[in-house]
Formats: structure tokens, sequence, C-alpha cells
């Protein structure tokens, strides 16, 4: 019987502690982009619409590339997507940070780099099972998530203060600066692989390939639900986080309560899963995603009562706990979808999540036109109870028989001096 992994173990492991450096810095640093490009963008239009678009253009490319692009991750190593996704972001800020550059070339840069970003994180996340193992992943899974719940709290708070220190030109040059960084820790401490479609002939070009995947991965009924039960609950619990400021203000406090109404479910979240993925194993994490499902639910329920500042700040704190649930999910995800499809199915599964939950926040300010901010909070938490219990009736989240042609060999199995951490 082996023992249970620990982040100490994980951190031993000299790949997936490179790999989760360079994790650590890339989000800091794409915080202190979308700050300084805003205020950037801002000072020489004096245009807030432009200002948005500038700080929204890293988001939406993302689609594109999830439609069109997403077989490359499949087709191209993993590490080499890595390296030259960060290369080619480095290059896009720095360009930004030539005096002079027109507003539309900066906004062409910013989709450019936003484009890439899903092709890097679905190279990182495919890569991942076989550093560590699958006994290891939920648990490597939740030191990423946490990190990029934590690093954005903070990291618009910290670099809002930078920007009082410096110009959003230098902001941008220390951005560039931290791409270099991680693209040398990736370099120097993470092995090359070959793609994981490297055995799966197919002639189909890069566009067609992608699509045949995604029809593939959304033809599957248990994927298919499985990214259903990620992306719709938890778009609908975060729908009310955009009404953070009018909230604040119905009850009276500044801007202080709005930077706590958003950090509330955040750090709810990176706590739910630093706890699930540490002390519960796989079966019992599967079990549980019910109970998780109601916690991230049922607290919303309670904005109906219009609750003082400190117990709405508990209700989110305990509704970003439950969304833990969907850690689960995503092992089930990247479990039972075949080797060749797991650079299209992860992209696929970020992109949906980041697209739900932007239609989300937009309908929850549309919502909030008509009714007050509580009220919105509370149709959010039974929309998304709804939602989980008409996606989540098959119970897709149990262990489910994995073809062993498509079941990840763990990288331990084959070069053990390269990961310490226990598999099964």
């Amino acid at each position: 019987m082996t023992a249970p992994p620990t982040y100490k173990s994980l951190l031993r492991n000299r790949e997936f502690s490179g790999l989760f450096a360079a994790h650590t810095v890339s989000i800091l640093g794409d915080v202190l982009t979308k700050i300084a490009l805003s205020v950037l963008v801002y000072d020489r239009t004096g245009s807030s619409l432009t200002a948005a678009l500038a700080f929204a253009l890293g988001f939406v490319p993302q689609i594109l590339t999830a439609a069109f692009l997403s077989s490359l991750v499949d087709r191209l190593p993993a590490r080499r997507v890595m390296l030259v996704g960060d290369i080619a972001r480095m290059a896009c800020v720095l360009l930004m940070t030539i005096p002079g550059t027109p507003i539309w070339a900066l906004l062409a840069l910013v989709t450019v780099s936003g484009a890439l970003t899903p092709a890097f994180r679905a190279a990182r996340q495919t890569m991942l099972p076989e550093i560590v193992g699958m006994q290891s992943y939920a648990l490597a899974r939740s030191m990423f998530s946490g990190t990029i719940q934590i690093g954005q709290t903070l990291g618009f708070g910290l670099g809002g203060l930078l920007l009082l220190l410096v110009t959003p030109r230098t902001a941008l040059f220390i951005d560039a600066a931290s791409f270099a960084v991680a693209t040398t820790v990736v370099f120097l401490t993470v092995q090359a692989r070959p793609a994981t479609a490297s055995a799966h002939k197919d002639n189909a070009g890069v566009v067609r390939a992608t699509w045949n995947g995604n029809r593939e991965i959304l033809a599957t009924p248990l994927l298919r639900r499985l990214l259903l039960l990620q992306w719709l609950p938890t778009a609908l619990v975060v729908m009310p986080e955009g009404l953070a400021a009018p909230y604040a203000q119905a009850l009276g406090a500044g801007p202080t309560a709005v930077g706590l109404l958003l950090a509330a479910p955040a750090t709810g979240t990176a706590l739910g899963e630093a706890v699930i993925a540490r002390f519960l194993g796989t079966h019992r994490r599967a079990a549980g995603v019910p109970a998780l499902l109601a916690l991230a639910t049922l607290p919303l329920v309670g904005f109906a009562f219009e609750p003082t500042l400190p117990v709405a700040l508990a209700l989110l704190l305990l509704s970003g706990a439950g969304t833990a649930y969907a850690l689960p999910l995503d092992q089930a995800f990247i479990e039972n979808t075949p080797l060749h499809l797991r650079g299209r199915a992860m992209t696929l599964a970020g992109t949906g999540s980041i697209t739900t939950q932007g239609i989300a926040l937009t309908a929850g300010g549309l919502l909030a036109e008509w009714i007050s901010a509580p009220w919105v909070f509370a149709i959010g938490g039974v929309s998304a109870l709804m939602a989980a219990a008409a996606t989540g009736r098959s119970r897709p989240w149990r262990p489910q028989p994995v073809s062993p042609t498509d079941r990840f060999v763990p990288a331990a199995d084959e070069t053990a001096t390269h990961d310490p951490t226990p598999t099964q």
C-alpha cells in the first residue's frame, strides 16, 4: 500500500516543481499585463470602451483557438508548445512597449497573445498526469488552480500598487521578463516527450482535425456530461461576482468591501480544492461531488435575505469551497478522454469554462438592471443547483473503466528517477 501524495512529495519532483514555478510566474505576469495595458490604452485614448476592449481581448481569442487550432496541442510535443507559446507571448509584450505603437496594433498584439494562452495551458495539463501520475493528479491540479485564484486576487491589487511606482510601459517590461523566466525554467526542468497523437494517424488539416476532435469529444455522452457539469453550475455560481461593486454600495461599504467580496469565493475555491485533494482519495472525492455541488449553490440562496457584509463574505467563502466539485470531474474527464484527443479536450474544457462564465457575468449584469443585486445572487444559486441536477443525473463523476490503450502511463513507470511521487 503506497503512501498518499503530499505537497512536499510533489515539490520534490523536479519536473513538477519547475512547471509549477513557471506557472506561478506566468500568472502574475499575465495579471500585470492586463492592468498595465488597460491603463496605457486609457491614458492614450481617454476611452473607457477601448480600455475595456484591451482587457477583454486577452480572453475572447481563446474561443478561436479552441475552434480552429487546438489539434496542434495533440500533434506537437507539449514541452515545445509551452516554450514556443511563452516566447511568442513575450515577443508580443515587448512589441507593446515600443513608443508610439498605434492603438490598433496594441489591440492586435493582445489578441495574438490571448489566442496563444489556451494552447499553452492545455499543453501543460496534458503533460501533468505523465509527470506526477494519476494518483497525484488531483493534488497537483489543485496547486495550479489555487495559484490562479490567489494570483488573480492578489495580483490585481498588487499590480495596481506597482503602477503607482512605475509606468505602464515599465510594467510591460517586467511582464516580458516573467515570460523569459518561465521559458528558461521549463527548458531546464521539463523533459521532452512525444506528442499525444504521435501514434494516431490523421491526415486532416489543422482546422479540420480540430473540428473533428471537438465533435468526437462532444458526441461522447460521458465526456459531454462531464464538460457541461463543470461549465454550467460554475458559471451560474460566479454570475453574481460582477455585482460586487453595486452590492457593496447597497451595504453602504467602500472599495475595500468590493475587494473582499471578490476575494472570498476565490479563497474558498483554493481552500476547498486543497482540502479535498490532500485528504480525500479518488473514490471519496468522486462520492463527495453531490455534497460539494450543494455547498457551491445553496449558500447563494441566502442572499435573498440581504445579509450583512460579514455574513455575505462567509456565504461566498462556502460557495467558493463547494466549487472544488470540479476537481474530481476534471480528473474523470482527462482519464476518460482518448490519448490522441487530450490536447483538444483540455483546450475545449478551459475555453468553454471561460466562455460560459463570461456569458453568465453579462447575464447577471443585465438581470441587475431589473432586480436587486442580492436577488441576482440567489437566482444564480438556484439556477446552478438546477443545472447541476439536470446535467448530473447519470452521475458521470463515478469511476469508469478505461481502455488500456487510452490510459496514461505515468512517467514514473518509465523513468523512476524523474518522479519520486508514489503511484498506484
